[in-house]
């Protein structure tokens, strides 16, 4: 099979009913089969201009397969928009189906294998709105990361010159700013520059993770969808918009349960004929909203107060007894995940069942 980089989809054969695509910045390799599964197509773009031009004169009815890297969301939109198919597939998914090396070519027969298997679920193509808050958040998540990095690197210089800190941001602003005055914590001077370029930046990235989390604020309260998940407890802005920024399409899972193992908050299985193993969580999955489900179920239990009559918080409080505070943390992020399956394909906001005396007396005023 010859390549032709000048015009490849003018030798697309008819038979030819998907194509597989494996994107990179300038190279693209594309293979195409027919029904039986067989390759009887493949060339080489070297372009993307020349890209574009093949994707503009492809024969309608053809169905294009690309795995989730460089620019698939925008390639997926110009296909549809020209009236072609288009699906993402998980590049961790694509990856189980690759043999021999890893290489353009084998990565497009890999492309082609994946979207043959019915197990495989397609991932999302999003409009450029929901991009953008997706680029918010995975903003907001880098310089989350770089401050505590920051935070965590002045404690390590300060403890080699035997100044312990201790956890949090609070020990941040007490205690670099103590050191720096050198009154009775004395380092040597070029440390203190140091300490005082990272802490402004630690400083800076603060007010910069505040600025996002306003925008993430209005945002969700401008969102009816959004408002809606944060009836959930241990659900706010933050989670919600991120929530609607996957758009996970709920009707793509059979039940609640295949919606919370979506995101690995189940035991994972080490299982083999009769016997089932079930060990850890299994952390497949989008990491990022995970664990903001487990932080905002973690904030959820600080605030349970041990004397509530509420069903809610009496298993909640069950549960810290049972399996300590992390497990509690994670069964309740399991249960907000279930109640959010449900409210995505609904318009009703959740309420939480009353307490036995509550109800009593709603329905004794209902029957005055």
């Amino acid at each position: 099979m010859k390549e032709d980089t000048t015009n490849p989809s003018a030798t697309i054969p008819a038979a030819c009913t998907v194509i597989a695509v494996d994107l990179a910045k300038r190279v693209f390799q594309v293979a195409g089969e027919d029904a039986l599964a067989q390759v009887i197509y493949e060339t080489r773009i070297k372009s993307r201009e020349a890209f574009k031009a093949f994707l503009s004169c492809l024969p309608a009815g053809i169905s294009v397969l690309m795995e989730t890297g460089p620019g698939a969301q925008a390639w997926a939109r110009q296909l549809i928009e020209q009236g072609h198919q288009a699906r993402i597939l998980p590049a961790q998914r694509v990856e189980e189906h690759r043999s021999g090396a890893k290489n353009d070519r084998n990565d497009t027969y890999a492309i082609l294998r994946a979207g043959r298997d019915s197990k495989i679920l397609a991932v999302p193509i999003k409009s450029a709105q929901v991009l953008a808050m997706q680029a918010l958040h995975r903003v907001r998540q880098g310089y989350i990361r770089r401050r505590t990095a920051l935070a965590n690197q002045m404690r390590g210089l300060l403890l080699e010159h035997g100044i312990a800190l201790a956890q949090g941001d609070a020990a941040i602003k007490r205690g670099v700013p103590k050191v720096l005055d050198g009154a009775s914590l004395p380092v040597p001077e070029l440390l203190s520059e140091l300490l005082a370029e990272m802490l402004a930046e630690w400083e800076h990235l603060g007010v910069r993770i505040q600025a996002l989390a306003a925008k993430l604020q209005v945002s969700a309260g401008q969102d009816p969808k959004a408002r809606q998940l944060m009836t959930v407890r241990g659900i706010g802005p933050t989670i919600a918009t991120a929530m609607l920024a996957k758009q996970v399409e709920p009707e793509r899972f059979k039940n609640a349960r295949q919606f919370a193992a979506y995101f690995g908050i189940v035991p994972d299985q080490h299982s083999s004929g009769p016997k089932i193993r079930l060990g850890k969580m299994s952390k497949r999955g989008d990491g990022y909203i995970r664990g903001m489900m487990i932080e905002g179920a973690h904030a959820v239990l600080t605030r349970l107060s041990p004397d509530s009559s509420q069903p809610d918080d009496r298993r909640l409080l069950r549960w810290m007894q049972r399996h300590g505070r992390k497990g509690a943390a994670i069964r309740l992020a399991n249960r907000n995940l279930r109640i959010v399956w449900v409210l995505l394909q609904n318009d009703r906001n959740y309420c939480r069942q009353p307490s036995r005396s509550a109800q009593l007396a709603q329905e004794i005023g209902m029957h005055d």
